[in-house]
């Protein structure tokens, strides 16, 4: 995995590590994940997700462009059909057509189930 590797590329590796069949890549999205750790337990809280394309770059993105102070990116394998139902869910009147699904700070509900993060 270079810097030059695709979402796709890079679904294919995650599900090898975790065992997986790269059959299923299709069932799955790398998402670029911004948040922060929050509480005692320095608890992950989602703030946003946007699912990335099969052939954007996820690293030199992460390279690129950092979130605000305080706030962490991360990329998450999360299952394609989770994605789509938080995006159904999403009314969003100001920022319509982005593919951002915000966390529960919107008031949304909790972020599916995701895999470990990747690296």
């Amino acid at each position: 995995v270079t810097g030059s590797s695709g979402a796709r590329e890079l679904v294919k590796e995650a599900l090898e590590r975790y065992g997986l069949s790269q059959l299923s890549a299709g069932q799955y999205a790398l998402c670029d994940v911004i948040g922060r750790f929050q509480g005692p337990e320095r608890q992950w809280q989602t703030e946003g997700l946007r699912v990335l394309g099969d052939h954007e770059k996820p690293l030199l993105i992460q390279d690129l462009w950092k979130p605000r102070e305080g706030f962490s990116r991360r990329l998450e394998l999360r299952r394609r059909a989770e994605v789509e139902e938080m995006a159904a869910r999403d009314v969003d009147t100001t920022t319509a057509g982005q593919s951002w699904v915000w966390g529960r700070e919107r008031g949304g509900d909790a972020p599916p189930e995701a895999l470990p993060p990747l690296g």
